[in-house]
């Protein structure tokens, strides 16, 4: 196998000694992953698994986009009835994933509740319990009473909240790591600061993907791009209804035990780690930054956005200015991998007002002081549901992608049903929800929750 280095600006033996970086460009694998979130890092961990050679390729850094900034959340609870099975599967893998990898993860098992602001929103998740009651047996519905055993700290009094013990949390950044080096420790090619340019086809099936640094040659792709995905999928006669909502996350320093379970309620989402610090983010409340590409696919979401029309917020700035100017100066075959790493800024008043609304909701919480707060691009489907498919027009083809800001959790086991997809297995009954043509056909529904 020839050589290529990653490094185009230092000599080869150079670039072999300075550490965890692929001093041999793979010309041919089974199988490409592209996009180093926890859904390709997942996909490329469970192929290896399988025996497959793989190349998992990232323009930027593993876990650096939405896989590394989001909630942490775990949950099975309040999950769309068509995602639930997938989620159910997904926790039965989480507790032991930490000594299967060897690698910590940041796991623990420590519930979480969705309290109720007012008696119609407690029977809207009492609703949902009773129909998920086959699916997930252990989320319940608790008393007034029961909500304040739990969360003695919670400041208002609430008609009651749904409530699963057995949901968790882990450390994004760290869970998606770990899969991607375990993945790397069985033979994956880890390719992060390379990006994928194009899928190639030849007669209809996929024969590889070209990268800023040369062609893989491979019989199968994995498309977990994320945002991106709609760009890679587009050539080939696939179209993917995808957008971009800009959410905001903020941490707190450590602060005596605020919430055991991961919490949410009146707007916020709260995360409290060992350590006692926080994890903040408005609920169901984002930023849409206005550029060329919102048009696109704008009619699908049109609906949505007029229902929770208060939960978004439109914005024209720097990035419109990026945009055209990326569209002036740079060929469309370069401006998928351009900005390499893109600057997302936290909306500043935003993660100021989920402070103040967490200092009013938990008694103690007004010590807490803000040591950072950063975004995330989450991209979003019209039914908030991802696609996990294998598009019979692109044999070789697996799609991962539109998770809509709830992935994270899912990760581990969409991976593992990627890696039966690419052994040529049926799609279980978990993921056949989530065809990409349903949005062709017309039989996608509205969202289960504001996107």
């Amino acid at each position: 196998m020839s050589a290529l280095s990653l490094l185009s600006h230092v000599p080869d033996d150079v670039a072999a000694r300075l550490g965890r970086r692929p001093d041999a460009f793979p010309r041919q694998v089974d199988v490409v992953v592209i996009g180093g979130g926890i859904v390709g890092a997942a996909s490329a961990y469970y192929l290896s698994l399988g025996g497959l050679s793989v190349a998992l390729v990232e323009r930027d850094k593993v876990a650096s986009q939405q896989s590394g900034r989001n909630w942490g959340f775990v949950r099975t609870q309040y999950r769309d009835p068509a995602e639930l099975p997938l989620a159910v599967e997904a926790l039965s893998i989480w507790p032991e994933l930490e000594a299967e990898l060897g690698r910590e993860i940041g796991w623990r098992r420590n519930g979480c509740m969705f309290v109720a602001e007012s008696d119609a929103e407690y029977e809207t998740f009492a609703r949902w319990q009773a129909a998920a009651r086959d699916v997930s047996p252990q989320a319940r519905m608790l008393s007034r009473g029961e909500v304040g055993t739990i969360l003695p700290a919670l400041a208002r009094e609430v008609p009651g909240a749904l409530y699963t013990a057995t949901d968790g949390q882990a450390e994004p950044a760290l869970a998606t790591t770990a899969l991607a080096r375990a993945a790397e420790d069985r033979g994956t090619w880890l390719l992060e600061d390379c990006g994928a340019l194009s899928i190639e086809t030849a007669g209809g099936r996929v024969t590889g993907v070209m990268t800023e640094h040369g062609l893989i040659a491979c019989g199968t792709v994995v498309c977990a791009a994320g945002a991106q995905a709609h760009r890679f999928l587009k050539p080939l006669g696939l179209v993917l209804p995808q957008q971009v909502v800009r959410s905001t996350v903020s941490l707190t320093a450590p602060i005596p035990a605020i919430s055991t379970p991961c919490f949410c309620g009146f707007g916020l989402g709260l995360r409290q780690r060992p350590d006692g610090s926080c994890i903040l983010a408005a609920d169901s409340s984002s930023d849409v930054d206005l550029t060329f590409d919102s048009m696109r696919a704008a009619g699908f979401f049109v609906p949505e956005l007029i229902r929770h029309r208060k939960g978004f917020a439109f914005r024209l700035g720097r990035p419109f200015l990026d945009d055209v100017h990326a569209r002036l100066a740079l060929p469309a075959s370069e401006r998928i991998i351009v900005p390499r790493r893109p600057r997302i800024p936290a909306n500043g008043g935003r993660a100021a007002r989920t402070a103040e609304l967490f200092q009013r909701l938990f008694e103690g919480a007004g010590q807490a002081r803000i040591v950072k707060s950063w975004a995330g691009q989450i991209d979003v489907l019209p039914d908030a549901l991802p696609v996990i498919d294998t598009p019979s027009a692109v044999p070789g083809l697996i799609v991962a992608t539109g998770f809509s800001g709830h992935g994270f959790g899912l990760g581990p086991a969409v991976g593992r049903h990627v890696a039966r997809l690419a052994a040529g297995l049926a799609p279980a009954e978990a993921i056949r929800p989530f065809q990409l043509d349903r949005f062709a056909r017309g039989t996608y529904s509205r969202a289960h929750a504001p996107l």
